[in-house]
């Protein structure tokens, strides 16, 4: 292999990093509870994409491909540890996924993430799960099916129902702190 070729497979690595880094850091988190085996797994996840991507030419889909790589890679986890582990946000540093210099847009920025975590943790894990992918990940029902290995209407039948008991839960929650 060339220098140019070297350089130029670094270059579409880091531009894949850079594009889909952060919702895959999320997926990962979200599946596994801790800060730091999340970004182990995203790590190894894009190592080997670099390594394979000669290989990887062919894949159509290099987003769903990231995610369902990152989806294996928590299964392996789990099944390594045997338990799920979970820390609490604060743990994050600055040197974490959260690239923002304002300190005050971090602090914005895991207040947001808390209050979201809060009440999807309130939802069964499938619904939450879905809810995740689509609002927070921006993926589409087809991708989120592919990825969790189920039909696009059971995705779609999970996201509807926790949405509606999301809104339940807001509306009914408003009703208390306004008295009504």
């Amino acid at each position: 292999m060339g220098k140019a070729n070297g350089h130029s497979k670094l270059k579409e690595l880091g531009n894949v990093i850079t594009e889909f880094q952060d919702q895959l850091f999320r997926f990962a988190f979200f599946r596994t509870g801790s800060f730091a085996d999340s970004q182990d797994i995203v790590q190894e996840v894009f190592i080997k994409f670099y390594q394979e991507n000669s290989y990887l030419s062919s894949v159509k889909n290099i987003k769903f491909y990231l995610f369902k790589s990152i989806s294996n890679a928590c299964v392996d986890y789990h099944r390594k540890t045997k338990k799920l582990k979970f820390e609490v946000l604060e743990t994050i540093t600055s040197t974490s996924v959260l690239h923002e210099k304002d300190a005050l847009q971090k602090m914005i920025q895991i207040e947001e993430y808390d209050r979201i975590e809060e009440l999807l943790s309130e939802l069964p894990n499938e619904q939450s799960e879905a809810i995740s992918l689509r609002v927070l990940d921006n993926l589409s029902f087809a991708e989120i099916a592919l990825i969790l290995d189920v039909p696009v209407t059971t995705v779609k039948s999970r996201f509807k129902y926790g949405i509606d008991k999301l809104k339940t839960k807001i509306v009914n929650s408003k009703e208390v702190s306004y008295g009504l």
